[in-house]
């Protein structure tokens, strides 16, 4: 009502959601939400089979929304040897493969949603979308709000998804059963992330004293 700016600050914890998310894909590689649970058994010359995990490199990634984030995990993914394909509304990049949504979520071996929520993306995958998935994939889910994450914890449990890696609620860890890592939202916390942070509410209060707005909101 005053005509008070209003300015954010973005892109502070790129890097660091995109670690986040590339540390849930190994985890859920080797099953260690199973073994955290499970106490880490130590007869693991007898019980190996039960947590067997899975070799990334050589794998598909596949990277739904090519933003910043996006970009980042695919970069990751690349660095580790394994072969990367997207799908993304309008974005491009001719260092990977794009590829349909469908194809994506039928034939990649990681998913990584990686796209804003808003009302194009909470009616982009289809119940046909998250049956298509391979029993032998893996679902690290940072989009927040586009899946049902009961639904999706229900088919590791039943062995029809191999991982599933979302930010959840406190003290949830436990209370999803088998290869589902559900951890508090810490994916954007590291001092990068806040000397980044730190720099840009300086870059706007500069900004804002020779009357300039770059990341105004309203």
């Amino acid at each position: 009502e005053n005509n008070i700016p209003i300015c954010n600050i973005r892109n502070f914890s790129t890097q660091a959601v995109a670690e986040w998310a590339v540390m849930m894909m190994f985890s859920l590689a080797r099953q260690t939400p199973r073994l955290i649970k499970n106490g880490f058994p130590l007869d693991y010359d007898k019980d190996f089979m039960k947590y067997l995990g899975i070799q990334l490199k050589g794998r598909t990634a596949g990277i739904i929304g090519l933003g910043l984030i996006g970009s980042a995990i695919a970069e990751a993914c690349k660095g580790i040897g394994m072969d990367v394909v997207y799908w993304s509304k309008s974005s491009t990049d001719n260092n990977y493969e794009s590829v349909s949504l469908e194809y994506l979520m039928s034939s990649a071996d990681v998913i990584f949603p990686t796209v804003a929520k808003n009302p194009d993306t909470l009616t982009l995958f289809t119940d046909k979308h998250i049956s298509s998935m391979k029993k032998t994939a893996i679902l690290v889910d940072i989009a927040h709000g586009l899946f049902s994450q009961d639904k999706i914890a229900n088919m590791v449990a039943k062995g029809e998804l191999f991982g599933y890696g979302f930010e959840g609620k406190p003290n949830e860890f436990a209370k999803f059963e088998g290869n589902v890592w559900a951890a508090p939202a810490y994916a954007w916390a590291t001092s990068g992330s806040l000397n980044n942070s730190e720099a840009f509410l300086i870059d706007n209060i500069v900004s804002a004293s020779r009357g300039e707005f770059p990341t105004r909101i309203n």
